[in-house]
């Protein structure tokens, strides 16, 4: 199944953006002080980070998210540094902060993550609002990353239903409760990791076969009619509705930071599909771009080059024919 958007604005949103701190010391200190030296601040969370890889790919976007006058400020001034078209939602609460602290003896990355910023009953509407504002011109809308406290558990599942009544296809990426509650609302293309397939109730073994037919199960049910589950190393792995059973995997990579990943895939997939790319290259290349992502330090976009170098070196097979 192709999409072949004549609109072309790719809408994210991020409900916990945060501002991303990445740090270096040569040896973390048990019970006492370890002096870091500050490498890099980049805005982060979800959505941000796939409109900022959208954008570097020549992708036409726009980056909503709330955030306070603080943090969210800053945020919004590093997406307007990287001419990211965003637009920030006024939140009172103070706009989290996510630390990755490499020790460079030893190359251990510790990534902390703190939970996303409460919002009010008036600021997430704020953001409803605005993802209701969007035009209908847009190519896809993308609804990443965890929501905050205070924020009900099916709002990505409302912005979801209204937007395939506007014939907007939506990308849902996320976990937990509001994975739960998204389902059946008319999502485009799904990415979940195993973790996420067995809250939805997958018990079974983790040989592909088994996950694909689970998969399909989910696909027919509903749930989306792209449906990935991301394996880390392992690749990918893909149903669709259109009955295309695919796997995906990459070549070994040097490990530098698991940071940002999901996000990279997420990000190449739905490029290549507004690019009008099969549902199965565009697969490839997320697997390609995830793997170029997990070589890059820190949360940097994803070198195009490097993503077109491994392309060719990732294997993918259609197994339809091995399912019943």
């Amino acid at each position: 199944m192709r999409v072949r958007p004549i609109k072309t604005t790719i809408t994210t949103l991020t409900m916990a953006p945060s501002l991303d701190l990445y740090g270096a010391a040569e040896q973390l200190s048990e019970n006492a002080k370890t002096r870091c030296q500050e490498s890099a601040r980049e805005p982060g969370g979800g959505g941000i980070n796939v409109a900022r890889n959208l954008h570097s790919l020549g992708e036409r976007v726009m980056a909503i998210f709330p955030g306070d006058s603080g943090n969210g400020a800053l945020i919004e001034k590093l997406l307007q540094a990287e001419s990211v078209p965003c637009r920030r939602i006024p939140a009172q609460t103070v706009t989290r902060q996510n630390l990755a602290l490499t020790e460079t003896s030893s190359g251990r990355m510790f990534h902390l993550v703190f939970p996303g910023s409460e919002l009010s009953e008036g600021e997430w509407r704020d953001c409803q609002a605005a993802i209701h504002s969007v035009s209908d011109s847009t190519g896809f809308l993308v609804l990443s990353g965890s929501l905050p406290p205070g924020v009900p558990d099916d709002f990505y599942g409302q912005i979801a239903r209204e937007a395939k009544n506007r014939a907007i296809p939506v990308v849902l990426d996320t976990s937990g409760m509001a994975l739960n509650a998204a389902l059946n609302s008319g999502i485009y293309l799904a990415k979940l990791n195993p973790k996420e397939l067995a809250q939805l109730g997958y018990r079974g073994d983790w040989e592909t076969k088994s996950q694909l037919q689970f998969m399909a199960e989910l696909v027919r049910g509903g749930l989306a009619q792209l449906l990935v589950v991301t394996q880390g190393e392992k690749g990918a792995l893909m149903a669709t509705a259109s009955g295309e059973y695919v796997q995906a995997t990459p070549p070994g990579v040097d490990v530098v930071s698991h940071i940002g990943a999901g996000d990279s895939f997420v990000s190449m997939m739905v490029h290549r599909l507004v690019q009008g790319s099969s549902d199965a290259e565009a697969l490839a290349y997320g697997v390609a771009a995830a793997a170029a992502a997990i070589s890059t330090p820190g949360n940097q976009v994803p070198d195009p080059a490097r993503v077109e170098l491994l392309l060719p070196q990732i294997r993918h097979w259609d197994l339809a024919a091995t399912l019943p």
